[in-house]
């Protein structure tokens, strides 16, 4: 046993242990229905149900390689989607991000009105999953530790919610994945008047990468003030997604190319996908059992209805209104939620990195929504 629980505390075992199982688990099919990498969010979870947790070092290193590795992606086309659908993103950002405020405040007013409204708050951003929306919250309101009580009850619940609606919905709506693809595919081509632009592709650059992943914590930790908000930060998530879209699309950084083969970083992308999925399991694992055995059954409810709110809202406004491609939209709705698991599970679902383009153009509004809608849930009960 000894030697078992020394393993268990070996944090790169432990994340390598939900990775291999979650794979392994991925593979099972029920009908159409697979879990892909994302089963390495679920056999994480079931690991960090015994107490096994990380260092969240490890979780922020493979977050920000999986971001700069799908910036870098879908650098070439982001501008073509933002010339072509800018409104319909900004409104999107707004809608998602609005509907999900909404449901917090409504529900908490009906079934929780004597809560700590920053626990509340707390909540609205765990249920959308939004990791940098947590942070924008921390500083926008006074009382950063309860928020970040209501973050963690809600976001294990937000993040199945997430994960399981792009698994699910091609199923339930019926949407053919492969003929998304190719109608995104052509859309590309015919807006594209001599084929993919800029400089050629190296095989890949190490020292191009990490100067990428550098400037995008750098642009992260930028204070943008905000009038009547305070200082917004978009965080390490924000800003490598932003800094590699930008270096991308150029093409260089100074002397370093940033256009590199697609298959590399295809591996990149995929193998830290599968150790941030891991990591956000054993990170909220070991607090789920608490969060059943307190009072947190209420904000458990209220974070996954906001969840699924959130996500209905994006998909009746963005496919039943503007039959948008479900590649493209499902990750404008992940971006609009600020949400990097959804991300990641959005890629797994579709086979197609251009759901980064997506989620590129609606975060940056989204993330400024989130501030907004966080603050006026706390003033809302009278903080």
């Amino acid at each position: 046993m000894t030697l078992l629980t020394d393993l268990f505390e070996n944090d790169l075992f432990a994340m390598s242990l939900a990775v291999f199982s979650g794979l392994l688990l991925g593979r099972l099919r029920i009908g159409r229905i697979s879990l892909g990498i994302s089963g390495a969010l679920f056999t994480g979870l079931a690991i960090g149900f015994f107490g096994f947790g990380i260092n969240r070092d490890l979780f922020v290193w493979n977050l920000v390689v999986f971001v700069v590795s799908v910036g870098l992606l879908a650098a070439e086309d982001v501008m073509v989607f933002v010339r072509r659908f800018g409104f319909r993103f900004f409104v999107l950002s707004v809608a998602v991000t609005g509907a999900g405020a909404f449901s917090t405040w409504a529900f908490a007013k009906i079934f929780a009105s004597g809560i700590d409204p920053h626990v509340v708050a707390g909540t609205y951003v765990g249920a959308l999953t939004s990791s940098p929306g947590l942070g924008a919250a921390m500083e926008a309101v006074a009382e950063g530790s309860t928020v970040a009580a209501g973050y963690s009850i809600a976001y294990p619940f937000g993040v199945l919610a997430v994960v399981l609606f792009v698994e699910l919905a091609p199923l339930f709506f019926g949407i053919d994945n492969e003929a998304e693809k190719r109608e995104l595919k052509d859309f590309l081509a015919a807006s594209k008047s001599s084929g993919r632009s800029g400089n050629p592709s190296v095989f890949f650059s190490i020292l191009s990468f990490v100067g990428c992943m550098m400037t995008g914590l750098f642009i992260g930790s930028l204070p943008i003030p905000v009038p009547g908000l305070g200082i917004l930060r978009l965080g390490g998530t924000g800003g490598a997604l932003i800094g590699a879209l930008v270096l991308g699309a150029f093409g260089n950084l100074g002397p370093l190319p940033m256009r590199m083969d697609r298959r590399v970083l295809s591996v990149l992308r995929d193998l830290s996908l599968a150790f941030f999925l891991a990591a956000v399991g054993l990170m909220s694992g070991p607090g789920v059992l608490e969060i059943f055995r307190e009072s947190g059954w209420i904000l458990v409810v209220i974070g996954s209805v906001t969840a699924l709110v959130s996500l209905g809202a994006g998909y009746i406004l963005g496919r039943v209104v503007w039959k948008m491609n479900w590649v493209l939209l499902a990750g404008a709705i992940c971006g609009a939620m600020t949400s990097t698991p959804g991300l990641g599970a959005a890629i797994d679902a579709t086979k197609s990195e251009e759901c980064a383009a997506g989620y590129g153009a609606t975060y940056p509004v989204a993330l400024f929504c989130m501030v907004l809608f966080t603050t006026l849930i706390v003033r809302s009960f009278g903080q």
